[in-house]
């Protein structure tokens, strides 16, 4: 029967780390690695420094049963986790209370919001059944902030030809969506 005390002796005595070398060999490994994580290079640069300070402390424990790299990312990754979860945290401490009614939009009906979109789509589609002509000099005064004097230079057409397709787009809208439009 094996005692404890002989089981002991029998195992490998566990082999010293050299924290040094490893910090030589892997520092910007880790570095790349746990970035990957924390998104960010100094949060990635405050971990692995203190992977290192936990590796030295640790350095007596180490069993042997991995390769001391890694053993080594692991404790980064470890590590990494806890940072991102702290940032997480404090992304949600730092909104106010009340912040979001703030922001929120008084008038956001999921039924208003439908029937604008059904609207657009309307739009869109009336727009597109026009000759291109019209659609390209409506989407100028209006997409681009034109004046008529400025789309009539840019489109190198006469100003009353832009107002006259202009007008025809809107009495299209209007025809087909009344006073709304």
């Amino acid at each position: 029967m094996m005692t404890i005390e002989h089981a002991a002796s029998l195992s490998p005595a566990t082999p010293a780390i050299d924290v040094r070398r490893l910090f030589m060999a892997h520092r910007q490994h880790l570095v790349r690695f746990v970035q990957r994580y924390t998104r960010s290079l100094e949060d990635a640069e405050d971990v692995v420094q203190n992977t290192f300070i936990e590796a030295m402390r640790c350095a007596d424990r180490f069993s042997g049963l991995s390769k001391p790299s890694t053993w080594l990312f692991g404790i980064a990754l470890n590590l990494a986790r806890n940072q991102v979860r702290r940032n997480s945290a404090d992304l949600y401490d730092t909104v106010e209370e009340g912040f979001m009614e703030q922001i929120a939009d008084q008038f956001a009906n999921p039924a208003d919001r439908f029937e604008s979109r059904q609207i657009t789509l309307q739009v869109d589609s009336l727009l597109r059944s026009m000759p291109p002509k019209i659609r390209e000099t409506f989407d100028v005064v209006v997409n681009g902030d034109a004046t008529y004097e400025q789309a009539a230079e840019y489109l190198s057409i006469p100003v009353g030809t832009v107002r006259s397709r202009v007008s025809r787009v809107r009495a299209a809208v209007r025809e087909q969506f009344g006073s709304m439009a």
